[in-house]
């Protein structure tokens, strides 16, 4: 519908300008249309670099972190995980995720843990309650 409304109003245009030819009409919608249409990659998205990662750390007091993803975009889970001196604790369930924060819903704890994150190449800075943490890429 929209490329019709733009090669009707390229039309009339073209031939408010002189350009009666068909075959230089023709020519110059074209041009238009690739102008228009020709870019149909998009940009990299952080919440796509973020869910196709695993991400770990190791904090100065031994405990360990890690974060990873799975499932499809619409039915999307999160598990958080820490270790430290033989103790294990984590959160899991449904996630959402924007360009800047992610939410998991922990149906077992009842709560949402809300995430605001910045990916940075081979790491990625998480914060919590105004806590920043940088986890690793995982090879």
């Amino acid at each position: 519908m929209v490329i019709c409304y733009i090669l009707f109003s390229a039309e009339i245009f073209l031939k408010k300008k002189g350009c009666v030819s068909i075959k230089k009409s023709a020519i110059i919608i074209t041009a238009l249309l690739f102008t228009l249409c020709g870019c149909s990659e998009s940009a990299p998205s952080y919440s796509r670099e973020l869910t196709e990662s695993r991400w770990s750390a190791k904090l100065e007091g031994g405990a360990e972190l890690s974060l990873g993803f799975s499932g499809e975009p619409d039915d999307l889970r999160a598990e958080l995980s820490i270790s430290n001196a033989g103790e294990f604790a984590e959160i899991s369930g449904r996630c959402l995720i924007d360009e800047g924060s992610f939410v998991i819903f922990d149906a077992q704890s009842a709560q949402n843990y809300a995430f605001e994150y910045t990916p940075k190449g081979s790491t990625l800075e998480i914060s919590y309650n105004s806590n920043i943490l940088t986890l690793q890429k995982q090879a």
